[in-house]
């Protein structure tokens, strides 16, 4: 490799910069050859590209060659459509004649487009179009993708197709390559380019330079030797040139350019051959520096004493500071983070933390501002004090203090707060400051029962019981994850039948009788320590909890077996319900399909459970009085493929105290996703979950961003599931989680406490759901209008169409204020079915059990209502076998995948007939249902109270009317505003409403 290198030092306007530096090396690069003709689509007829044929088939769909948007040359293939996505629905753009390829070759194709929004079609073909790159959101920027494929043994011709089947009003494409070989080379297009080739695509839109320079480079091809070759780069007013004999083929421009004044700037680059027309290329640059964010730290870290002055001024005043102040502690807390940050290098993640914080103060101003001034009063939030806690219903009831009279109160109290490390340990006594009142930390058996008859109470005596102690002086409260998956190795190697292949936490077997007797030692160890802990919540007996083992597991085997015979009594019985020839008991293998399938996850989920019991027994023994729960994750109990896990949340519900689970609710980038956030899996998990006991819900690892995720997350996200949560019961969580890295593969890399923002929305939130507890719990605790059958028989036996018909049932009832509640297949069998006649819905159900079908026919017979979406359902017995004789039902549509937009209209009519109080209706501007805003009513006192969200992308304005048709008059309880029939409710932003 040559190199050719130029250096100058720049002087402009008199003022000496960082020496700026151009060099430019030729690069020894394999260029494969492109197959593609006019792959970068240059010529040109009748407005299409040459050797390429449209058909816009069953679309509007446009396609055409402009000019001024191409990645590289002169122009660029442009896709428009406004047909709505659909099966077979898309038009097509056609390479003709195909292009040749070899029988059992590997090939890469590529391209750059550049796109807005989620999936809009896809570039590739093959047999069968089996060869797919899809068009996804690149953010408006050029973006080069690759796949690498083998050809078919048969495969002479590659169909190369690009497809547009959804709406888009500019998707672009350019610099389509195939290519012999495993990766994409250089593009360069099948026909000798007429000027050289300059694509700055790679280069970021945004700089964060954490130097006195920057250092930059592009890569440029030459289709001929060029002697006397001049390139020019600018930024900004700086500008570098060199002039060169360059070889054809790839060039690389390397430079550097000093810091530059101001963040916005523009690279320029020019390259002039005397035998081939001069190319210009320029791309817009955000330069982040050091400099800048250094001073809009120092400008917040200077504000920090004036706001503490003006909060003891506040205060001085009897009123309740803690909404500023909350504000106040995560700005005080973020300064020294974000100057970690600079001073390691973390510009990006600096700049994100200063961009939240900012808007922070300038509220946290306005707010102290206004107060001062006699323009605001503060409204005083009742404070959780150390006290012993009841649980009532979804309620959780103790001792709060009015921290301006010091008045006591027993009252409902939401537990708010983090997990489940060093760091919430390390800033305990800081969480009431911001608004929270609970942590989760975790001890495991190893730490008890290091070694073979050893008992060590240091992890106890140095860290539970101080934490514990320090958590009751700061009216904290602690939930103690007891870790059962921190199995000492000892353990594994005196009893080796242990020692199963196995998935999750748990790497032991829980069908061997010795998992058990460890565990219950290890209570008997540690739980008698605990008692009389004032700030002991609670005991979470298990994390993420699953049993999946190897099918050959002698052990699971066992059990298996035992479990059959209980349920069939005889080999005969089981042999005709599952239409099978088993000789013996112990040749039954553990099953994968089927009406056995189904009954082995029935099992497992009963071993399960039990297991759990046995340790909650224990627990129970040594520290009565204390309630405790278990970490399910939501996802699991309600998924179609997930049941053989073990978990059915009704097992646990027998002896659990408090309803726990672990759940996801993230964020929904996507500007045309339907909703906001993912609330549909969670929420409907916190009503179902209600629905089996009548106990407080206990989410102990809230997951409201992703792992290692770095793009930022609107706060309102946080607000809303917090608060969406905790109306359908929740009334204690700990959020995932509280702790900073510097590693950007950690688990807690992108986390909250990155977020200053997004705590500050959790932090009054908390406020908001204790100053408004008693509101919320009516909300909490209002029974259901309508319960949809929840069955993981017919989930394991039908799949995925039972879950799509639940969801889109669920969906549209939520959508028109109805408190959605649940029936199980076991409730049904043991006939514990809802009081009075309120309507069940069957949500498509194909399969039940006898027990079941004869327990509804009951309760439609004395007078309880049944429902189904779908026609026909409940065909077939728990083995499959069909039914003589049909339950009859009312059917709300015969379609059971009915979209739940279309649910939505056809069901307000239904409610109606069935008699579902509503005594708030959500109407659009047009007089229609409205739809995307979750809504709930709760009597209270002479009145009512209802919670409203916007779960949508946009802003919703709604008419608010009552069962009588009337426009609803209220005060919102957030603000003290009135609201005079009609609303507009912004994406996320929760509203509480009294009249």
């Amino acid at each position: 490799m040559r190199s050719l290198t130029g250096w100058l030092t720049l002087l402009l306007m008199g003022k000496a910069f960082t020496q700026a530096q151009l060099q430019l090396i030729p690069q020894s690069l394999s260029i494969r050859p492109n197959l593609v003709r006019n792959g970068s689509f240059e010529q040109v007829q009748n407005g299409l590209p040459v050797g390429w044929s449209w058909d816009k088939r069953n679309t509007d769909a446009i396609a055409q060659v402009v000019e001024g948007e191409a990645a590289t040359g002169m122009r660029c293939l442009k896709l428009t459509s406004t047909t709505p996505f659909a099966p077979h629905t898309y038009g097509l753009l056609r390479y003709e004649g195909g292009v040749p390829v070899k029988p059992e070759a590997v090939y890469t194709l590529s391209i750059r487009y550049k796109a807005k929004g989620s999936y809009q079609g896809f570039v590739g073909g093959g047999k069968n179009w089996r060869v797919r790159l899809p068009f996804e959101d690149t953010g408006g920027r050029w973006k080069r993708v690759s796949v690498t494929f083998a050809t078919a043994r048969d495969e002479t011709n590659f169909e190369l197709v690009i497809t547009v089947e959804a709406p888009t009003d500019g998707l672009y494409i350019d610099d389509l390559k195939l290519e012999e070989g495993r990766e994409p080379s250089f593009f360069v297009p099948a026909e000798t380019p007429d000027r050289p080739l300059l694509y700055l695509g790679e280069l970021p839109d945004t700089v964060y330079l954490t130097e006195s320079a920057w250092r930059g480079a592009v890569e440029f091809y030459l289709p001929a030797e060029a002697p006397n070759t001049r390139v020019e780069v600018r930024l900004g007013e700086q500008r570098i040139q060199q002039q060169a004999n360059l070889p054809a083929g790839v060039v690389r421009a390397e430079f550097q350019f000093a810091e530059p004044p101001t963040r916005e700037q523009t690279l320029q680059i020019r390259i002039e051959t005397p035998r081939l027309p001069p190319v210009d290329a320029s791309r817009p640059l955000a330069f982040f520096t050091r400099r800048e964010a250094q001073a809009r730290l120092d400008a917040i870290r200077q504000s920090l004493p004036r706001w503490q002055s003006q909060l003891n001024a506040v205060r001085q005043r009897g009123q309740d500071i803690a909404y500023p102040l909350a504000s106040f502690t995560i700005l005080q807390e973020f300064v020294p983070y974000v100057q970690s940050d600079l001073q390691k290098g973390l510009l990006q993640r600096a700049f994100q933390q200063l961009d939240e914080m900012e808007p922070m103060a300038q509220r946290l101003t306005e707010m102290l501002n206004e107060v001062l001034n006699g323009k605001r009063r503060l409204p005083t939030v009742p404070r959780y004090v150390t006290s012993p806690v009841e649980i009532k219903g979804a309620s959780l009831i103790a001792d709060t203090a009015d921290p301006i009279t010091g008045k006591r109160e027993r009252r409902p109290v939401f537990f708010v707060g983090f997990g489940h490390f060093g760091k919430v340990r390390e800033d305990l006594e800081k969480f009431p400051r911001i608004g929270f009142n609970l942590v989760q930390i975790e001890m495991g058996v190893s730490d008890i029962l290091p070694r073979k008859g050893e008992v060590n109470l240091q992890k106890l005596e140095k860290d539970i019981l101080p934490l514990l102690r320090r958590a009751a002086q700061a009216n904290v409260r602690v939930d103690l994850l007891i870790s059962p998956h921190y199995m000492p190795d000892w353990v594994l190697q005196e009893y080796p039948e242990l020692r199963q292949p196995r998935e999750g936490f748990l790497q032991y077997s829980l069908f061997a009788p010795q998992s058990l007797q460890v565990l219950k030692e290890y209570i008997r160890q540690f739980a008698p320590r605990l008692h009389n802990q004032p700030a002991l919540n609670s005991l979470c007996l298990s994390n993420e909890p699953m049993n999946v083992e190897d099918p050959q597991s002698p052990p699971q085997l066992t059990a298996w077996h035992e479990w059959l015979k209980t349920r069939h009594k005889t080999l005969l019985t089981l042999n005709t319900r599952w239409q099978t020839h088993y000789q013996r008991w112990d040749e039954i293998p553990i099953p994968t399909e089927g009406a056995p399938y189904a009954e082995f996850c029935e099992f497992n989920q009963e071993w399960t459970a039990n297991w759990h019991r046995q340790l909650a027994q224990e627990v129970k023994r040594h520290l009565p009085g204390v309630p405790v729960h278990a970490k399910l994750m939501s996802w699991v109990f309600l998924s179609d493929r997930e049941q053989h896990l073990g978990i059915d949340p009704q097992l646990f519900a027998e002896f659990c105290d408090l309803s726990g689970n672990d759940a996801l609710t993230f964020y929904q980038h996507a500007p045309d996703s339907p909703f906001a956030f993912g609330w549909v899996g969670t929420l409907m998990a916190h009503d179902l979950q209600r629905s089996l006991r009548d106990a407080p819900l206990f989410n102990s690892e809230n997951h409201v961003i992703p792992e290692r995720e770095q793009r930022p997350v609107p706060p309102q996200h946080g607000r809303a599931v917090l608060w969406e949560e905790a109306i359908r019961g929740l009334s204690a969580t700990t959020f995932w989680v509280w702790e900073r890295t510097d590693d950007p593969q950690s688990d807690f890399a992108g986390s909250l406490l990155h977020r200053p923002a997004f705590i500050e929305a959790l932090a009054h939130t908390a406020l908001d759901l204790n100053r408004l507890a008693p509101y919320v719990a009516a909300l909490q605790n209002q029974p259901p209008d309508i319960y949809l059958y929840h069955s993981p028989l017919d989930l394991v036996q039908q799949g995925a169409d039972a879950a799509i018909a639940r969801d889109n049932l669920y969906i549209a009832l939520t959508m028109l204020g109805v408190r959605v509640g649940f029936v199980t297949e076991r409730q049904a069998a043991a006939r514990q079915l809802p009081a009075g006649n309120k309507r069940i819905v069957l949500p498509g159900v194909q399969y039940i059990s006898d027990d079941a079908l004869l327990a509804l026919d009951a309760y439609r017979q004395r007078g309880g209502g049944l429902a189904a979406l779908g026609e026909p359902i409940l065909r077939f017995d728990r083995y499959g076998r069909p039914r003589s004789s049909r339950l009859p039902v009312q059917t709300i549509d015969r379609d059971a995948t009915l979209d739940a937009r279309l649910l939505h209209q056809k069901l307000a009519r239904f409610l109606d007939e069935w008699g579902v109080v509503r005594p708030l209706r959500l109407l659009s501007e047009g007089g229609q249902p409205a739809w995307g805003v979750a809504y709930r009513t709760a009597p209270y006192g002479n009145g009512f109270v209802a919670s409203l969200c916007n779960y949508t992308q946009k802003p919703i304005t709604v008419r608010l009317m009552n069962d009588k048709n009337q426009p609803v008059q209220a005060v919102n309880l957030f603000t003290g505003e009135r609201v005079s029939g009609q609303i507009t409710l912004q994406p996320l932003e929760p509203v509480l409403l009294k009249w």
